[in-house]
C-alpha cells in the first residue's frame, strides 16, 4: 500500500465516524463563510458544479437550492455519509443534486464534465494535491473554475507548527498551504488566480495530552502566529486565514 493510498484509508476510517457528529458540524459549520462562497460560486452561469470532500453536503445542498438550474454532484471517501447525503437529498425534493463516493485519489468522471468545481476544508487532505488540480482541470471546460477555500499556514510558519497539531488526530490531513504555494499549483496546472477573499476562522484541539504537549513544547513566538491558547486543556487556534480562492481554466 503506498503512502497517498494508506493517507486516504486513514481519513476515510475518521470520517466515516465523525462527519455526523453534532460537534464537529458546529465547528465546521458557518453560515456567514457560507454566503461568501455561495457569491463567489455565482460567477458564470454554471450548470455542472462539482463538490470534492463534501462531507456533509454543507455546500453542496446550498449550491442546488441557490441554484435549481445547475446539477450538482458532491463526492466523499466516506461512503456512510454518502448515503445519508442522497436521501436527505430526496427529502428535500433536490432533483438536480447527487453524491457518490470514490476513491480519494482519481475523480471518476469525463473530460470537460464541469463548469465549475467547490471544494471547502479538504484540500488540505489531498495525498498529492498538483495531482488532484491537474484532474480538475482536465474535469473543466475552458473557462471553468475551481473554488477553493482552505485555511492557510501563516507564511513564516517555516516548520510547520500548525500542521504537527493537526496529525495528531490521524485523519489524513497533509498540509496547509502558504498562499502563494497554492496558487503555485494551480498555475503550474493551467489556471489562472481570478479572485481572492481572506477571512478567518478559528477552533480546538479538544482536551488530550498530545495537544498539551505540543503546546508546551513550542514558544510563545510560535503560538502567537495563531493566537494559540490553552484554556482548561483545550488548546484554541483563535486565528487562522482561509484563503476564499477561485482560479479559471485556462
Amino acid at each position: 500500500m503506498n503512502s497517498d493510498r494508506e493517507s486516504v484509508e486513514q481519513a476515510k476510517q475518521i470520517f466515516d465516524r465523525i462527519l455526523d457528529n453534532r460537534k464537529y458540524a458546529g465547528i465546521i459549520k458557518d453560515d456567514n463563510h457560507l454566503a461568501l462562497l455561495l457569491g463567489l460560486a455565482d460567477c458564470g452561469g454554471a450548470d455542472r458544479i462539482l463538490d470534492i470532500g463534501t462531507g456533509t453536503g454543507y455546500l453542496a445542498f446550498a449550491l442546488a437550492e441557490r441554484f435549481p438550474g445547475a446539477c450538482v454532484c458532491g463526492i466523499d471517501i466516506a461512503k456512510r455519509i454518502v448515503e445519508k447525503n442522497n436521501a436527505a437529498a430526496l427529502e428535500k425534493g433536490l432533483h438536480n443534486l447527487t453524491f457518490e463516493a470514490f476513491d480519494g485519489l482519481t475523480y471518476p468522471f469525463p473530460e470537460e464534465s464541469f463548469d465549475l468545481i467547490v471544494t471547502r476544508y479538504a484540500i488540505h487532505h489531498f495525498p498529492n494535491a498538483a495531482d488532484a488540480v491537474a484532474q480538475m482541470n482536465r474535469l473543466l471546460r475552458t473557462g471553468g473554475r475551481v473554488l477553493v477555500s482552505d485555511p492557510l499556514r501563516n507564511e513564516t510558519d517555516d516548520s510547520g507548527i500548525i500542521d504537527d497539531f493537526m496529525r495528531v488526530k490521524q485523519d489524513g490531513h497533509i498540509r496547509f498551504y502558504i498562499a502563494e504555494e497554492l496558487e503555485g499549483i494551480f498555475a503550474e496546472n493551467g489556471f489562472m488566480k481570478e479572485k481572492q477573499i481572506i477571512t478567518e476562522m478559528r477552533f480546538p484541539f479538544p482536551q488530550k495530552a498530545a495537544y498539551i504537549e505540543l503546546y508546551d513544547k513550542i514558544g510563545d513566538k510560535d503560538r502567537q502566529l495563531y493566537d494559540m491558547v490553552n484554556e482548561n486543556g483545550v488548546v484554541w487556534v483563535k486565528h487562522i486565514a482561509v484563503g476564499n480562492t477561485v482560479f479559471v481554466k485556462q
